[in-house]
């Protein structure tokens, strides 16, 4: 069919909706997009992007300040929050919770060090669960631990404790690849 042809035909369609939504007592016509329809495909595509990447392994940069242990380890990252233990912070999920120096917390108030590392778990705990809640993947306590090697062990320690309070029942700690017989 030529251009004309189809031009004429969809005339013609317009034309006899029109027709029927008189009849009927209803000649408004419906000019534009759907906004409910478009929504409804929005929402859809929300769910499986968050799905998609909240299912993908992280990448972690290494510099200066975060190298984590070599290890023979075989590969088998499961995803789950991430708090990074550099040598100048503490960042869960790449925001930073709490600073850092000489393998000590910088702190104002000694008593309660770890407050801002156990409210920003917490507030990572309420968003899974609200994912959750709108049928997202579960929040499954776990929790991936991504520490420099040279991270004195009651500071990883006290964080783990941070996170067993605020509900994290199992931890991961990341290493590099590269111990004997890896070849690497």
């Amino acid at each position: 069919m030529s251009g004309t042809a189809e031009n004429a035909s969809a005339n013609l369609d317009d034309e006899i909706l029109y027709l029927r939504r008189k009849r009927h007592g209803n000649v408004e016509l419906i000019t534009g997009l759907n906004l409910t329809a478009m929504m409804d495909v929005m929402t859809i595509l929300l769910v499986y992007l968050i799905k998609v990447y909240a299912d993908a392994p992280e990448s972690i940069t290494l510099n200066d300040n975060l190298r984590p242990p070599t290890s023979s380890a075989p590969d088998n990252i499961v995803p789950s929050v991430s708090v990074m233990i550099t040598k100048t912070g503490i960042l869960v999920e790449q925001k930073l919770a709490l600073t850092v120096e000489n393998g000590q917390i910088v702190t104002e108030d000694p008593k309660n060090r770890y407050q801002p590392l156990s409210q920003a778990l917490s507030a990572r705990v309420e968003i899974i669960k609200a994912v959750e809640m709108r049928g997202g993947s579960p929040f499954d306590g776990n929790l991936m631990i991504i520490a420099d090697e040279a991270t004195p062990y009651d500071l990883v320690s006290n964080v783990l404790y941070q996170a067993g309070k605020v509900g994290f029942t199992s931890y991961r700690l990341v290493v590099r690849r590269g111990g004997p017989g890896t070849g690497g």
